[in-house]
C-alpha cells in the first residue's frame, strides 16, 4: 500500500489509446475467484486464525481496508461470527445531563424536545465512537488516534 501511495508501484497502461494507469496486483495478493464473498475474504486474509490466536505479529501483518463505516461494521460482524469465544459488549454512558434551571430559558432547549435515548444510541458518526462495541478475545482490532 505504501508503494501505491508513493507512486512507485508498477502500472499497466491501456494499449487501445485509453490513457489509464492500472495497478498490477501481484497474484499472491489477489482473492481467488472461489472466495469472492465476505467470508472468503476474511478466510483468505486471516487464514488459520485459530492457530495464530495470540500471535500479535500475525495480526499486524494483515488488514482489510474498507471505504465506508458500514462496510467496516459488516466485516467486523462477520469476523465476530467466525470466532467461538464469548462475546463481550461495551456501551457508552447514555444519560442526559440536567440543564440548570436558568439555562433552559436562555438556550430555548427543553428536555421534552430531546430525542429518546434509544434513538441517540443508534446514531453513527465518523468522528464519534459508536454507542455499543462488541469484542471477542482474539478478534483483530485497529486503534486510531487523531493527530490533530
Amino acid at each position: 500500500m505504501l508503494n501505491v501511495g508513493d507512486n512507485s508501484f508498477p502500472t499497466i497502461v491501456e494499449e487501445k489509446g485509453v490513457d489509464l494507469d492500472w495497478i498490477k496486483i501481484p497474484s499472491h495478493m489477489r482473492l481467488p475467484a472461489k472466495d469472492f464473498n465476505l467470508r472468503g475474504l476474511i478466510q483468505t486474509i486471516y487464514s488459520d486464525h485459530q492457530r495464530h490466536f495470540g500471535d500479535a505479529m500475525y495480526l499486524m501483518q494483515r488488514s482489510i481496508l474498507a471505504p465506508k463505516n458500514t462496510n467496516v461494521e459488516e466485516i467486523n460482524n462477520a469476523i465476530l461470527e467466525l470466532l467461538f469465544e464469548e462475546l463481550h459488549t461495551y456501551s457508552s454512558i447514555d444519560f442526559l445531563a440536567l440543564i440548570e434551571e436558568g439555562a433552559s430559558a436562555t438556550t430555548g432547549i427543553s428536555m421534552d424536545s430531546s430525542s429518546p435515548m434509544e434513538f441517540l444510541n443508534t446514531l453513527q458518526f465518523s468522528d464519534i465512537a459508536n454507542h455499543k462495541l462488541e469484542l471477542k478475545v482474539g478478534v483483530p482490532i485497529l486503534l486510531l488516534r487523531n493527530l490533530n
